[in-house]
């Protein structure tokens, strides 16, 4: 890498570099049996270069050679920009949880083991998979004015599905955790939510009515959103297609509705101090009680729509940096999920649905079908919704919020949500 930064720094180009290493463990169990034990590692390294205000890029997998990578740059400089590298930042995060590190194989074994043995026991006509994966990632960033940043992270992710057929009844359950400290590890709470849904979907009801309050679980919350996230991209911005983009300092959302997009969250699998083009991030405050807050950016896109950068440029894998985000948070309400529940003579609590993702998300419109739902009546939860399909617009229902619950969850290390209650929605079923 210096031999690159070098050469960049003799032919008079700006440039950066982003290396990537990795290295994954996964265990897992199918249909109740140890499936397989997988163990990878790979390695990249990305160079961009900027020659006369273009951006050039080039990368390569594995052992990288510099005079092609720099040639193939230099040869793509054909992107448009007014970006300025960011200059004199040394970085070192190095905060990983050497328990995590040192887990062997067969202590991941033993523990998906674990989960599906106690599953069967208590539900023995169940098939159960697991897959456990530990990961180990280090990205560093250099470039021509002194940005030399180094972040580590380590993961353990634990992924329970557990599918039950009866007759033509096919009921699948699905929970994920996902911690970067081995004492945050919470399997018992993991096993106890499969079990209760398994429970709780023992009879199959139909709600009364097409019209009625919707609890949105912290796993369904993206259906919401997912508009949001994406209407407030720099990318978006610049393509000119976010709804948002004339709505900065507005309220438009309900005013108890509070999203922040936080690097510096401790408990967050994406905290970092730096993103992956070395600019310090910064907490953003999306949506401040229901105003529109602030979009985000990186380098490139900030500069062509004349914004200042806010460390909010990620890359996926070994690709050029675009507009991302890192740990969301959702401010939470000050009643509890069980006595939001009880507020309602009837209501439809959602947990997993498919189809999220489709169609056109900037519009906020959406038709999803209920994977997991079910129907609470004065606070006791009646039965498992099936054959329904769930309608509405996320901006519309994020401006009228029943209620958002004081209990939130991490919901794959990302995101951090309450229950959040909408008081109407259309709900299809058959016949």
């Amino acid at each position: 890498m210096e031999e690159l930064i070098e050469r960049l720094r003799m032919e008079s180009i700006e440039g950066d570099i982003f290396v990537r290493r990795g290295t994954s463990t996964i265990v897992t169990f199918e249909a109740n049996r140890l499936k397989s034990i997988e163990s990878s590692e790979s390695s990249g390294i990305g160079l961009r270069v900027l020659i006369d205000n273009k951006i050039g890029y080039a990368s390569q997998y594995g052992i990288y050679e510099p005079d092609w990578l720099l040639e193939k740059a230099k040869a793509t400089a054909n992107i448009e920009t007014k970006m300025q590298l960011p200059s004199d930042t040394a970085i070192k995060e190095d905060a990983y949880d050497s328990a995590i590190e040192n887990i062997s194989i067969e202590d991941l074994t033993k523990l998906g083991k674990g989960i599906v043995d106690n599953i069967l026991s208590s539900y023995p006509d169940v098939i159960c998979n697991v897959e456990i994966g530990k990961n180990h990632g280090e990205s560093l960033i250099v470039n021509t004015k002194r940005i030399d940043c180094l972040r580590k992270k380590v993961s353990l992710t634990v992924g329970v599905h557990v599918n039950r057929i009866k007759g033509t009844d096919m009921l699948d359950v699905y929970e994920e955790t996902a911690v970067k400290r081995l004492d945050r590890l919470d399997i018992d709470r993991l096993i106890s939510k499969i079990i209760y849904a398994l429970e709780s979907s023992k009879n199959i009801v139909k709600p009364s009515k097409s019209r009625l309050p919707v609890v949105f679980t912290p796993k369904a919350v993206y259906v919401l959103l997912l508009p949001l996230m994406s209407a407030l991209s720099g990318r978006i911005l610049l393509m000119g297609a976010s709804p948002l983009q004339d709505k900065v300092g507005k309220k438009v959302f309900d005013e108890k509705f509070t999203l922040v997009d936080d690097p510096n969250n401790p408990e967050g699998l994406s905290m970092t101090s730096f993103d992956d083009e070395g600019t310090p991030t910064k907490v953003l405050p999306l949506v401040d009680s229901g105003i529109v807050g602030e979009f985000y950016f990186d380098l490139h896109t900030a500069s062509l729509l004349g914004k200042e950068p806010n460390g909010h440029g990620f890359r996926g894998g070994l690709g050029q940096p675009s507009p991302g985000l890192t740990n969301i948070i959702i401010s939470p309400g000050e009643s509890s999920i069980n006595e939001i529940l009880s507020s309602f003579d009837e209501v439809l609590i959602v947990d997993q649905m498919m189809g999220v993702g489709q169609g056109n998300i900037l519009s906020g419109e959406f038709s999803v079908n209920i994977h997991l739902g079910f129907l609470c009546k004065k606070g006791e939860i009646v039965g498992r919704v099936k054959d329904s399909m769930l309608a509405g617009n996320a901006y519309n229902a994020l401006s009228n919020i029943a209620g958002l619950s004081k209990e939130r969850e991490w919901i794959e290390g990302s995101l951090y949500s309450p229950y959040i209650c909408i008081p109407e929605l259309t709900v299809v079923s058959k016949g």
